[in-house]
């Protein structure tokens, strides 16, 4: 868990997150512009009243996106990606910082049940159509930290951590990455290339996922040093993960362990 100054005051991000995780500008490729300011509507924020610390367009999961990055005078810092086809918002990294150290108290003012509606109330989403897959307190320097995670059945992840003496949200965040992918899936029709990469053969084992990300790396002949590879299941879907370095790039995979499809295919500079 990723520690943060605590605070005292509850502060929630503005605006309906349900509704504006939706929002695309418009049919054709968006613009950093406007991909900026679907941000700041998101967040509730006016461009004058924050400071950038990030606004650039990027490769990820074999899509182009925006990324922008944040910060408000009162210490609330937004980070998303934003798909430049059509300015969805696929995923919020929140995080609420101060130089206060001030922990409301020693008695918790929630429960983790009333973090965890909170948590729903913020992101629109409906008990009945969420599986919770994290509920765990943990404790910062005598303040209670409840941290839960929920999925949807639309394959949208949410993470949250609040303060439990004061009720305050310290951070959370949105993935609505495997959403788009079910969406994609979905709509396209049989042998169509969605963005994700096609293998066609489903996957038989760990060295089956071996072999196929090697294959799509181009590097089937060639020695690579594996850090990670697993059998999973996500979202009640098998699958198979996996990270590998070769020479000086570093490759992080996901594959669908039944239809062979590459949900996730990343690749960077180890000195990055």
């Amino acid at each position: 868990m990723k520690r943060r100054t605590l605070v005292s005051k509850t502060i929630l991000a503005a605006g309906a997150l349900t509704a504006a995780l939706s929002i695309s500008a418009s049919a054709a490729s968006v613009t950093e512009e406007t991909a900026k300011n679907i941000a700041l509507e998101n967040a509730g924020q006016k461009a004058e009243d924050v400071t950038f610390l990030k606004l650039k367009s990027d490769i990820e999961n074999n899509r182009r996106v925006f990324e922008v990055k944040f910060l408000t005078p009162d210490h609330q810092e937004y980070d998303y990606e934003i798909l430049e086809a059509d300015g969805t918002i696929l995923s919020i990294d929140y995080t609420l910082f101060s130089v206060s150290s001030e922990s409301g108290g020693t008695e918790t003012a929630i429960s983790m049940e009333q973090a965890k509606t909170k948590a729903l109330e913020q992101s629109g989403e409906k008990a009945e159509n969420v599986a919770f897959v994290k509920e765990e307190i943990d404790y910062d320097h005598g303040v209670t930290v409840y941290e839960t995670e929920f999925h949807t059945s639309n394959s949208k992840k949410y993470k949250y951590e609040f303060n439990g003496n004061s009720g305050a949200v310290i951070s959370w965040e949105y993935d609505g990455w495997g959403c788009l992918w079910a969406k994609e899936n979905a709509q396209a029709p049989a042998g169509a290339n969605t963005g994700a990469s096609q293998k066609g053969d489903a996957i038989s084992g760990v060295e089956g996922a071996k072999s196929a990300a090697l294959e799509k790396a181009g590097l089937k002949d060639s020695p690579v040093t594996w850090k990670k590879l697993e059998r999973d299941h996500e979202d009640g879907r098998l699958v198979y993960e996996g990270e590998f370095i070769w020479g000086s790039m570093e490759y992080e995979f996901q594959i669908d362990g039944v239809t062979g499809v590459f949900l996730e295919w990343e690749m960077e500079s180890i000195y990055d």
